[in-house]
């Protein structure tokens, strides 16, 4: 009777054991996976933080360029045909057209 009986306590403590081996490993591939995301994720971010520092030069200079006032004369001008007044404005077709 005692023999069988420690063969059914093993049994039960290798059963034990093994649920508990499987609990760890697969929390630790979800840490492993969790990982790899937040990698893809901090990646992801720089660029968009690379992008958005470049964008954000760019408006610097446009911000910049709108205090020069020659420079808002010449897109005036140029882009929304602003005249001075007794100035004719002539509009040539581009090759575009």
């Amino acid at each position: 009777m005692k023999g069988k009986r420690k063969k059914i306590q093993d049994f039960f403590l290798y059963i034990i054991m093994l649920a508990a081996s499987a609990f760890l490993i697969f929390g630790g591939v979800k840490q492993l996976m969790m990982t790899q995301d937040l990698k893809a994720s901090i990646e992801q971010k720089k660029e968009e933080k690379k992008n958005l520092n470049s964008k954000k030069k760019e408006l610097e200079k446009t911000k910049q360029n709108l205090t020069n006032p020659d420079y808002v004369e010449y897109i005036a001008r140029g882009k929304y045909l602003v005249t001075k007044e007794g100035e004719q404005v002539f509009k040539f077709p581009s090759k575009d057209d």
